[in-house]
């Protein structure tokens, strides 16, 4: 159809705006700020054309449908939060007792119960999932000669980040030029967190050796130069490079566990080759070194963090206050409050907890038992993906993009584990980018496999037939 046609022609355009949007003014870890709110008014538009594309073309693999169900799921649980509910329900969580009892102390014995405990933090939650959601559907619902482009564009502005975390780094204090007035955000950039930087750097990383991998390919074909591999090449060592300035303990084994991933999901290391390939062997012997090295400073990590930091101590924290509010969650965007009152003395801190610095314990206390089934399903539908992808016999082009893809995505989940990417604007529109991009080009990957299956096939029953005597 023309019309949608145009409409996907105006995909890549709105998508790389929305994501530069993101980029310039979604770095921060504050909710519900004004550029927020103008990110989220930039989302609708997108989100409405990918709906209609979507729609009009209704995607009949699992791999798609499932990501959209995924999202929807998400979406669900903070509308599932505002409904309304009877008394009966609401205080079916332990931890809503007593809470229930100081309201009548103080007078107020009728209120609007819903499953959230603050309705306002939760409208503002789902708000802020727009631009994610409009930057995953708009991603599946690329032109296949779109992908490429999109991952060149996120590599570089990983790449523009790196150049302006150093012009910050190089001015004074007080400095009229600095981003951020009021605090040093490191190395971090346009990023308030430096930590969120090692998770930029990781994801370009990823995404230049599946560009690499894919520009390979295209090489054979005689598409493009044959520098280009070696290009990205090199801007994957150079992304490798700068993780460690941005002081997080937990980016460079992150990061070296993912290198190994992307090299062995691209087909770069083939473990079938170590010890019958030299190259195969050294590259083998390299991930093995940095493996160690990774493993001894996540040890370092773990001590040091239980040691001297509060992130271990706040994440038990979060769980147990989920458990008070379980099964129903406090409601998505109310963790500030909530853990407020119910964080042990030790953490009674002179400046307020804005995040449990684990995102799969905050998702535990804010969702309930609904946000993990969803999560849940989210991990299920991820874990297939990759399985699918480590099967395919063919590892360049849509592959190389989806291997890439869904490399980034488990590093950002990774480092959720020790911190909160995806509570950043930024992190958050840009890994739903490339969760619909890894779920499109999965799909034009394993189509592409099947084809040349079925023509290898015909080939060879052709060539059967070609050797069979006449029959008199």
């Amino acid at each position: 159809m023309p019309q949608i046609d145009a409409l996907r022609r105006f995909l890549l355009p709105a998508l790389l705006v929305l994501l530069l949007a993101a980029w310039l003014g979604g770095g921060v870890t504050q909710d519900d700020t004004p550029i927020d709110e103008w990110l989220q008014l930039l989302a609708l538009p997108l989100l409405a054309v990918a709906a209609v594309v979507l729609l009009a073309e209704l995607p009949d693999d699992r791999y798609r449908r499932s990501g959209i169900a995924v999202a929807l799921l998400i979406a669900a649980v903070p509308l599932l939060q505002l409904l309304p509910m009877a008394a009966a329900g609401w205080n079916l969580p332990p931890g809503r007792g007593g809470l229930a009892a100081d309201l009548r102390q103080a007078g107020v014995d009728a209120f609007p119960m819903r499953w959230t405990l603050s309705p306002h933090a939760t409208e503002g939650a789902l708000w802020s999932l727009m631009p994610a959601l409009a930057a995953f559907f708009a991603a599946m619902a690329l032109e296949a000669g779109h992908r490429r482009r999109l991952v060149q564009a996120i590599v570089v502005l990983v790449l523009f980040n790196v150049a302006f975390a150093f012009f910050q780094t190089g001015l004074p204090q007080g400095s009229q030029l600095r981003l951020y007035q009021d605090f040093d955000a490191g190395f971090g950039g346009l990023l308030v967190n430096p930590n969120h930087q090692a998770t930029a750097c990781i994801i370009g990383m990823v995404l230049a050796v599946g560009l690499a991998v894919e520009a390979r390919g295209r090489v054979e074909r005689g598409e493009t130069r044959p520098h280009m591999p070696w290009w990205y090449a090199g801007l994957a060592g150079c992304l490798l490079l700068m993780v460690p300035l941005s002081t997080a303990r937990a980016g460079m084994p992150i990061a070296f566990a993912s290198l190994a991933l992307v090299l062995v999901l691209t087909g770069v290391l083939r473990p079938g080759r170590i010890g019958r390939s030299r190259r195969a062997t050294a590259l083998a012997l390299a991930l093995a070194v940095m493996a160690i090295v990774g493993v001894r400073v996540a040890i370092g990590w773990v001590a040091v963090d239980q040691a001297e930091e509060l992130r271990h101590t706040m994440a038990v924290a979060t769980v147990v206050a989920g458990e008070r509010q379980a099964p129903l969650g406090s409601g998505v965007g109310s963790f500030v409050q909530v853990f407020e009152q119910s964080a042990p003395p030790a953490l009674h801190l002179r400046r307020y907890v804005n995040h449990a610095h684990n995102e799969y314990a905050q998702w535990w206390l804010e969702a309930g038992w609904p946000g993990m089934l969803a999560l849940a399903f989210a991990l299920a539908v991820l874990a297939l993906c990759g399985w699918r992808i480590a099967s395919l016999r063919i590892r360049n082009g849509h592959a190389a993009l989806a291997a890439g893809g869904f490399v980034a995505v488990c590093a950002v989940l990774a480092h959720s584990w020790a911190d909160y990417p995806l509570r950043t604007i930024t992190l958050m529109t840009t890994t739903a980018a490339l969760a619909g991009l890894m779920l499109a080009t999965l799909q034009d990957a394993q189509s592409r496999e099947k084809s040349r299956r079925r023509i290898r096939h015909e080939l060879a029953r052709a060539a059967r037939l070609a050797h069979e005597p006449e029959s008199p």
